[in-house]
């Protein structure tokens, strides 16, 4: 009989798939509110703690804001690295390092003994959220199964966002109602909760004895002139030539079946072992359809961001809209997603990742393009105030509503990817897998969005005006819905 049967009621609940799942999005909720919770705060911390100069405040903040995001892609992929050959059957020890780490980081932000402090205190967030994301992100899937993949990492994209929606909304509430070290206690105590769970959790028992079970399987299979046929970490096979394509374009629902097949035929048979590492990364980036996936996740990362570098002056030049006012703009934009990627999620595990997200493309580029024509002065669009107002306020409600759609559909497609890939050969990527380093693809992927998006939108509506920049970035839309029908499959899995 198996020991889970034997466990205790209470045994059974700490290994039980929801308190695994719930321990993993409250963490990812903590880490995104961190991201944004000092926000609000900064001014206040560098002008009246630190006795700046106010007049070097915004370019303080924004390197202190940018830095976060630099951090974080330097560290994903080396984290990734050491997660997937980490011989350890639980993630428990370096999610409790991380938010510990992280607490660090938060506890010397909020003293603020000194700028250089602070700059330390948040790289040290960047390091421990990147940890933290990669192994939240390894325990969910693993937990969701095949069916439930898309309808759980809904469920863990709405606390994403609720994380990084709420975070400055927080951050400033509790600073004007409370004050400073109450508003810092919520986020520290948040962290203190997180690493208690994460004690009380336990890894379930299957996928403890499925690693288990893999890792005796690749020792055997790695024993002295012996080398299986499948195994792809020799040059038996699983490694592209210097002759071989570039790219591997799926035209039917078996590419991840052709892929493998290919990457077997291309090897030679004399060649000593290659790494992992380059191993997964070769095989990745041969496939287009990863290349249309890191682009949905670039472009949807750089829209949300641009829409915070240019929303806040392009309303209060053109409306005269109040912080109150560019808030409840904000909300509109950000709150469905909250709702609708539970749903999302349950209808990409139905109909596959490429029909969603084609069309919340499509839909995108009329809606994008429009954004820009109330304030514009375009002839043909001549009216009051109060209804280029309306207009605006409808364009937004539509790009809240449909981003949803294309948000999460390049992470869902490259997990997806390496799954089948993995089914095809489990040794292919090693004992413990492709998964985290699937992800940090990912989080380096969402990381450069939300770096160049601001840059590239503030330079666009600086130089060309609103209207053009609008107009470009849904001509941008437009062509990812071509680039996601032609080249992600329709594979459910």
């Amino acid at each position: 009989m198996s020991s889970f049967a034997n466990l205790s009621t209470f045994g059974k609940w700490r290994s039980s798939r929801n308190l695994v799942v719930g321990t993993a999005c409250v963490a990812l909720f903590t880490e995104t509110l961190l991201g944004g919770f000092p926000v609000p705060m900064l001014p206040y911390m560098l002008e009246e703690r630190l006795q700046r100069d106010p007049s070097k405040t915004p370019a303080t903040t924004s390197r202190l804001l940018s830095s976060h995001g630099f951090v974080t892609m330097i560290c994903s992929p080396l984290f990734a690295k050491l997660f997937d050959t980490w011989k350890s059957s639980s993630q428990k020890g370096p999610l409790f390092l991380s938010l510990g780490l992280c607490l660090v980081g938060t506890a010397l932000v909020a003293l603020t003994p000194t700028l250089s402090a602070l700059y330390l205190g948040r790289v040290l967030q960047a390091i421990a959220g990147s940890a933290a994301w990669l192994v939240c992100t390894d325990m969910i899937t693993q937990n969701a199964g095949k069916g439930g993949l898309g309808t759980v990492m809904g469920l863990s994209t709405s606390f994403i966002t609720i994380g990084t929606v709420s975070g400055p909304m927080f951050g400033g509430v509790l600073l004007g109602w409370f004050g400073y070290w109450a508003a810092w206690s919520v986020p520290m105590a948040l962290l203190c909760l997180d690493m208690i769970a994460r004690l009380v959790v336990r890894q379930p028992e299957r996928y403890i004895n499925l690693q288990i079970s893999t890792s005796a399987s690749e020792a055997n299979d790695r024993k002295p002139d012996t080398v299986p046929p499948s195994y792809p970490h020799s040059d038996v096979e699983g490694f592209p030539t210097e002759t071989s394509p570039l790219l591997l374009v799926p035209s039917t629902s078996n590419t991840t079946m052709d892929l493998a097949s290919d990457l077997k035929a291309e090897m030679g048979s004399d060649s000593d072992a290659v790494a992992e590492t380059h191993n997964f990364y070769a095989v990745m980036l041969r496939d287009a359809s990863i290349w249309a996936s890191i682009l949905n996740t670039i472009v949807q990362a750089a829209i949300r961001a641009g829409f915070n570098a240019t929303l806040p002056v392009y309303l209060r030049d053109t409306f005269n809209w109040g912080p109150s006012s560019v808030g409840a703009t904000f909300f509109a934009l950000q709150a469905p997603v909250i709702f609708l990627s539970p749903f999302l999620g349950l209808v990409r595990d139905r109909v596959g990742v490429r029909i969603p997200t084609t069309v919340g493309w499509g839909l995108l580029c009329p809606l994008l393009c429009l954004l820009g024509v109330p304030g514009s002065g375009l002839s043909w669009f001549e009216g009051s105030q109060e209804t280029e107002q309306v207009a605006f306020i409808v364009c937004i409600c539509g790009i809240g509503l449909f981003l949803p759609f294309v948000q999460g559909a390049g992470a869902l497609h490259m997990r997806n990817m390496v799954w089948r890939l993995e089914e095809t050969d489990p040794h292919m990527f090693g004992s413990n897998g492709g998964r985290t380093r699937c992800f940090a693809m990912i989080s380096v992927s969402f990381n450069t969005g939300l770096t160049l998006g601001p840059a590239i939108a503030g330079e666009l509506f600086r130089t060309i005006g609103y209207l053009y920049m609008n107009i470009i970035l849904g001509a941008i839309s437009l062509v990812l819905a071509i680039v996601t029908f032609i080249f992600i499959d329709r594979e459910i899995v």
